[in-house]
């Protein structure tokens, strides 16, 4: 809220960046946590874009669509462990014990898109609807 006032003050467009969690674990190869700051099936995606949106942004960024190396990619993933790639070492969507579809976080910024056009309502909790 306080970069959003801060924006507002000086008539700067503000853009938010949320991502659905995160990991370095394959690009610095055991240097760093795997799944550092996990998912929660989509709760700490969907926390961040109530937040951003609570506070009154108009758009957000969403990242990474594609990137794998930092654990924040949002394309269709692997739903269960025994589905990931046998000779590495990748976040699956059942990593944190729930059970996703592969398109779960394509869904929620479906999700996002829909809030901040007027098509549903912000909620606190991950909104009714989706296909968990």
């Amino acid at each position: 809220m306080p970069d959003k006032a801060y924006c507002d003050a000086h008539k700067i467009e503000y853009l938010p960046v949320i991502f659905p969690g995160f990991s370095w674990y394959n690009l610095r190869r055991t240097k760093s946590p795997f799944n550092q700051i996990p998912r929660r099936g989509g709760e700490f995606y969907w926390h961040q874009s109530y937040n951003v949106i609570n506070a009154g942004v108009s758009m957000v960024y969403i990242a990474m669509y594609d990137e794998v190396d930092e654990g924040t990619a949002m394309y269709k993933a692997a739903p269960t462990a025994a589905e990931r790639p046998a000779n590495e070492k990748y976040l699956s969507l059942d990593q944190d014990g729930q059970s996703l579809p592969s398109d779960w976080y394509l869904q929620l910024a479906q999700g996002t898109s829909n809030v901040l056009r007027g098509k549903i309502k912000n909620t606190v909790t991950l909104p009714v609807g989706l296909k968990k």
